[in-house]
């Protein structure tokens, strides 16, 4: 896919979102990356790597809340979909990969506890535990995938409902937007089954995306996004806003400041017609859900057998075959998509095989 100047067409949209999608993938596995930084903490002591993480999940929530309008909403006719076949399509999407990949792990990860950083019981128990509960999953971070699926369908169905009811988009998306935001507020009690509560707590920035593919045409349409000026001011005010409302309850604004200046960036890409990006568009699922094994691989093994490489180029290897490796497999899937291979490592890993 090649980048589009103009983007109050629909090409030029769809390759913003798509850099949003690139720029996230990238800070993902960045953050990823810190196992072995020299704080006993996976590097969750320095600053660069807390600014990471103060914005680059909310940004695939916002993206996700975007996509989901723009697929089923404004790029058709309605809301063709019955909320079966929408829930469904998320089942082979997000849950067939998430089971797939939770279960072939487990048994190695089980078997490899003594050289591993924490212990994995290999019983029946802790197996299903490995695959419903939130702290005991084989790959911590695909909490996301369980999220990101409690989300999409319930925001499809309430979508549906409110459509059902007569309610306009003025009055349909705002109160979706209240609902989340009032949800997330609830003192709801925690208890790590299916990452619900994450799934609350985000859902506020899946909304957002809502609200923007649906009422942000004329914000979209500015001028101004063709220069670097709203990159700035959305920098300078995520830099601020991250070391006055850490740990607060204000967080949201750091992170929608955050998810503005990735925005910018995306924009600024499109307006200069950048491709450096454009390798990664349509990978980052894939990367997304085989980037943990990279992890793994150019850390945990460096480390143990390996000693003495410094943590920073562990951190660089992590980085680079955490993107790359998947990426090639994905390249693979999509050129060689008649073998009946690829198409049952497809399905397995939730990719499409549609032409590009």
């Amino acid at each position: 896919m090649n980048g589009v100047k103009h983007r109050d067409s629909s090409p030029g949209l769809v390759m913003s979102v798509a850099y949003m999608q690139a720029i996230g993938i990238i800070l993902v596995v960045l953050g990823h990356s810190f196992h072995l930084y020299p704080d006993g903490h996976h590097g969750s002591s320095m600053w660069f790597y807390r600014m990471i993480y103060s914005f680059h999940m909310p940004l695939f929530m916002f993206v996700s809340g975007f996509l989901m309008v723009f697929t089923t909403r404004l790029r058709g006719n309605g809301m063709r979909l019955s909320s079966r076949r929408f829930i469904m399509g998320k089942v082979k999407r997000l849950l067939i990969p998430f089971f797939v990949l939770g279960s072939v792990t487990f048994f190695p990860r089980a078997l490899m506890s003594s050289v591993a950083d924490d212990t994995v019981e290999l019983s029946v128990r802790s197996f299903v535990m490995s695959l419903f509960h939130t702290d005991h999953l084989t790959i911590p971070y695909f909490w996301f995938i369980q999220a990101s699926f409690l989300i999409l369908c319930g925001s499809y169905l309430l979508m549906r409902l409110f459509e059902r009811l007569g309610l306009t988009d003025r009055v349909k998306y705002p109160l979706i937007l209240l609902i989340f935001f009032i949800l997330g507020w609830l003192p709801i009690e925690y208890t790590g089954f299916f990452s619900v509560r994450r799934a609350v707590f985000f859902s506020v920035y899946f909304a957002f995306g809502m609200l923007y593919a649906r009422f942000g045409t004329r914000i979209d349409r500015s001028p101004l996004w063709d220069s670097p000026l709203p990159g700035a001011l959305f920098t300078a005010l995520w830099g601020i806003l991250f070391f006055m409302t850490e740990n607060s309850d204000w967080q949201i604004l750091c992170s929608l400041a955050g998810i503005g200046m990735c925005m910018a960036l995306a924009k600024l890409l499109v307006h200069c017609d950048a491709h450096w990006l454009d390798h990664l568009v349509g990978a980052n699922y894939i990367i997304f859900l085989l980037s943990w094994y990279c992890n793994v691989a150019a850390q945990q093994v460096l480390a143990h057998f390996v000693p003495g490489v410094p943590w920073w180029i562990c951190t660089l290897l992590s980085l680079v075959s955490g993107l790359y490796i998947p990426w090639i497999g994905y390249r693979y899937l999509q050129t060689h998509r008649r073998s009946r291979w690829v198409k049952v490592a497809s399905f397995l890993l939730g990719q499409s095989l549609r032409e590009r």
